[in-house]
């Protein structure tokens, strides 16, 4: 086996291989150019007198070299640290999310339902905003007889839409589990729950005015099936929602009551004004009532 190439940096150099080193090296330009600088005082300092065989320069270098290579090592090992860490905080965080999300597991492939939306996919989503609720005695006077003003009655058409939610679909089949559209409108025509509710809420109001104000020619001819009804659908209507906003003490109540008003509590409602433009673009028609 031959002998490694020694390096001109740590054994003697002879001055006749000066020529050689030169050619095989290419070390200097000059085999008699100084190393040191003028300011040392040893200007005609040769190779063999500043890189003879000395035991503490050969363990520097090795030690400079050791050292290069433990800082690389722990530099990788740092963003190896720093990759894992952040993989468990993202597993962390995703986990714990997942608790709150999925409180009820749904089955394999089903999507994922916006409460109080559309299965079909027919409505849009609908976003959220806070709201805190408020008396308006508009809609219910106490003296039951003002119920059947103009006014009390434009103050009820005004949260409906045009059309009172009914709405036209003309691609059936690009919608799935779409109800039995109703009969006594021409192409495929439905209603809306929301509307629903309130065109309920409405008729009870109603017939409880007429009875307190003494008009019965006020109770429309379907009152009592119809009262019937609208408290049952009221009724799984407020089930369903299961709005769950926290309510504290009561604010309007005469002397003597306690209990709560509900007026000071915060909902997570959808956007109304939303809902009625997404309604009124896909009515079925132009009427207005309630």
């Amino acid at each position: 086996m031959m002998d490694p190439l020694r390096s001109p940096r740590y054994y003697d150099l002879h001055t006749d291989h000066r020529e050689t080193m030169r050619n095989d090296l290419t070390v200097s330009e000059s085999a008699d150019e100084p190393l040191m600088s003028p300011e040392t005082g040893d200007s005609e300092k040769a190779w063999s007198d500043v890189t003879a065989a000395d035991p503490q320069l050969i363990k520097s270098g090795r030690k400079s070299r050791l050292r290069r290579i433990w800082a690389a090592v722990m530099t990788g090992r740092s963003i190896l640290d720093t990759v894992l860490l952040l993989i468990v905080l993202g597993l962390l965080l995703e986990r714990s999310g997942g608790l709150h999300k999925e409180e009820v597991p749904t089955p394999e492939g089903t999507p994922q339902l916006e409460s109080g939306g559309d299965i079909t996919g027919f409505a849009p989503r609908i976003s959220q905003q806070i709201k805190t609720f408020a008396p308006d005695p508009m809609y219910i006077p106490e003296n039951g007889s003002e119920f059947f003003t103009e006014a009390v009655r434009q103050k009820w058409l005004g949260i409906v839409p045009k059309g009172l939610g009914y709405v036209r679909i003309n691609e059936t089949k690009a919608y799935d589990n779409l109800p039995t559209p109703l009969q006594e409108y021409p192409n495929s025509t439905f209603t809306t729950s929301m509307t629903h509710q309130l065109h309920c809420l409405h008729a009870i109001v109603g017939v409880v005015a007429a009875y307190t104000s003494n008009q019965p020619d006020k109770i429309p001819e379907e009152g009592a099936w119809h009262l019937s009804h609208c408290f049952e659908y009221l009724r799984q209507s407020i089930m369903c929602s299961g709005d769950l906003a926290l309510e504290g003490q009561q604010t309007t109540f005469p002397a003597g009551f306690k209990g709560s008003d509900g007026w000071d509590a915060k909902h997570v409602c959808k956007d109304y004004g939303q809902i009625l433009g997404y309604l009124e673009a896909n009515r079925a028609n132009d009427e207005v009532w309630i």
